[in-house]
């Protein structure tokens, strides 16, 4: 722990699902001992993990039986990232990462059938599954993009859709993932909630823009020059594999 002086999210959801080794886990409980800022974070990750198993799992059991993860994976829309539609339990969005009103989204994650939330700033790796439930705060549309250290602008949702999708209620969950490949380096994804449809063009001709600017800017570009209700957005990182 002396090179990262907090715990991330990941080594905490690690940690209380058993997925540390001996030695890591003993360093990080000594760690947590002693940090009141990363107990906070522990608690407010145990608060997350209960909020699932009780929103989420039990709205998933009940629409089907038990099942194992099952992907299709789509044309490849940018070379950094492919599409993959997944067997993924319908989640409850909580309120996370909001910029403006009341509209918020979570990012959840899946790594080798274990699910965790997604972090601003967080570290990925290749393989990893990532997929989102949007709270509209009474946007009538939303689009969903990102750019990567690549320079590849790409739009998810609608995916390969020319205009903003129509909302229809309160939240958003399209049943698709997006499965991360082996390129290093930070990911931006944005949300853009909006009274009216946008242009995906005008939103890919932004993210170029940012792109250019290299990892710095992707790190540094919470939002795009857009008129819209609402911009959420997270970066996360990729590990060299």
């Amino acid at each position: 722990m002396t090179n990262h002086p907090h715990a991330s999210a990941l080594a905490l959801d690690e940690l209380a699902l058993g997925g540390l080794d001996r030695e890591t886990a003993a360093q990080l409980e000594a760690h947590l001992a002693s940090c009141p800022a990363c107990q906070r974070d522990q608690q407010a990750a145990a608060e997350l993990r209960d909020q699932f198993a009780r929103s989420v799992l039990p709205r998933g059991l009940a629409a089907r039986q038990p099942r194992r993860w099952v992907w299709l994976a789509l044309p490849a829309f940018a070379a950094a990232m492919v599409l993959a539609v997944a067997l993924w339990p319908r989640a409850a969005p909580i309120p996370e990462l909001a910029i403006k009103g009341d509209a918020s989204w979570q990012v959840f994650a899946n790594r080798d059938g274990q699910t965790f939330s997604v972090r601003d700033g967080a570290e990925l790796a290749a393989g990893d599954r990532i997929r989102f439930v949007v709270l509209s705060g009474g946007a009538h549309y939303v689009l969903v993009a990102s750019v990567d250290s690549t320079g590849a602008a790409t739009i998810y949702y609608p995916y390969g859709g020319e205009m903003s999708a129509a909302i229809q209620g309160e939240q958003v969950e399209p049943a698709g993932s997006i499965a991360l490949d082996a390129a290093p380096g930070p990911e931006r994804i944005y949300a853009i909630l909006s009274d009216q449809p946008v242009a995906a063009a005008d939103v890919v001709a932004q993210l170029r823009e940012v792109a250019a600017g290299g990892a710095a800017a992707i790190r540094a570009t919470p939002t795009l020059r857009l008129a819209a209700r609402a911009q959420l957005s997270l970066v996360f990182e990729k590990a060299a594999p």
